[in-house]
């Protein structure tokens, strides 16, 4: 999944000399909401806020203060309820990029950590008013809304052209299943995929169509690996006019760290 305004990190290694790695890669809401600045100078703002913030929250000091990383001081093994090991890293993207990763520690063999990831995400909630405008709304958005489905959505409507149809086969997690009406029809390969997507297409009547958008989306269950979303399709012609709505309910299934469909079914 990918955000024009900022870059998801892949992997983040935790390490720490007097607790267990604490390793959130695969909590979405983090991930996707790790800050990205693009200009020497919205870099040296947000590491500035960055080194209050840690000062904030912690009282035992920083043993690291350079351009690239801030580190606490290690805490004190009777002091866990109010000092924290914390880490900013400023980690190079390219382009003159740089994502601005909070680390903490936590014994995961003795309890949760989920103070440490609400202290994690809430380091990307604060850090977001530091980043472009168009980031900081879109982090600010997945916070409100808790949910990265919309990064599916978004992308699969992106566009109608030929070479979007190949894009769009991929987010399908193969066999799916696509009920419209009485018609019950399993696809077991993107090449069917894409022959259901031009059948759409041409459906809903491909020369008029401009551009598609996913509007009135329900979460009906949601789960850590599993949802099951309702919507409205609305198309509209190249004078944004809307020309034809259509509801469906998909179920997902998270791969990685990104969603894809594994049933559809269209109402009539």
């Amino acid at each position: 999944m990918k955000f024009p305004f900022f870059v998801l990190s892949t992997v983040i290694f935790l390490a720490g000399c007097q607790s267990t790695a604490f390793d959130l890669k695969d909590d979405v809401l983090f991930q996707q909401t790790i800050p990205v600045c693009t200009t020497d100078d919205e870099c040296k703002k947000i590491w500035t806020a960055a080194r209050q913030w840690v000062m904030k929250m912690t009282p035992q000091g920083l043993a690291i203060d350079t351009a690239e990383r801030i580190q606490t001081r290690a805490a004190d093994d009777e002091s866990f309820n109010w000092e924290t090991d914390i880490t900013v890293s400023k980690v190079p993207l390219g382009n003159g990029q740089y994502q601005i990763i909070m680390e903490t520690w936590c014994s995961m063999t003795i309890n949760s950590c989920d103070t440490e990831r609400r202290l994690m995400r809430r380091f990307n909630k604060d850090m977001a008013r530091y980043v472009s405008s168009g980031q900081s709304q879109e982090v600010l958005r997945i916070f409100a809304k808790g949910d990265d489905i919309n990064a599916l959505f978004s992308s699969y409507a992106a566009s109608l052209t030929e070479a979007d149809l190949h894009k769009h086969a991929r987010k399908y997690y193969l066999p799916t299943t696509v009920i419209s009406g009485d018609n019950v029809r399993q696809l077991d390969s993107t090449d069917e995929v894409i022959a259901f997507l031009k059948e759409t297409r041409a459906r809903i009547g491909d020369g008029k169509i401009a551009r598609i958008e996913a509007h009135d989306r329900q979460l009906l269950a949601s789960g850590k690996t599993t949802t099951i979303v309702k919507l409205q399709w609305k198309f509209y012609d190249a004078s944004d006019d809307l020309q034809y709505t259509q509801k469906a309910t998909y179920n997902l299934v998270k791969v990685g760290k990104g969603w894809k469909i594994i049933f559809v079914s269209f109402d009539e």
